[in-house]
């Protein structure tokens, strides 16, 4: 009778030190989630001035407000002077 009590304590530590396990590691996951999103933000923030800019020379269109810009050309043919 006393192997059944001992088997029973040996598995409760088993049982325990899996569920501790899987504790950790869910808490590990959730933190490093959390600071991958951060610092997928910051980047995303710091492309995105440069990702406008580009859109907008390409389109002539602003990105933020979706208006044609005004597309004047320079003609005073600086280059073609005698």
């Amino acid at each position: 009778m006393r192997e059944k009590g001992e088997n029973h304590m040996r598995f409760d530590n088993i049982l325990l030190i899996a569920a501790l396990q899987i504790a950790v590691f869910l808490f590990g996951y959730a933190f490093g989630r959390r600071v991958g999103k951060k610092e997928g933000i910051a980047e995303g923030m710091s492309l995105l001035p440069l990702e406008w800019r580009k859109k907008l020379n390409e389109t002539g269109i602003c990105p933020m407000c979706g208006l044609q810009l005004n597309q004047s050309r320079n003609c005073d043919n600086i280059h073609s002077r005698d």
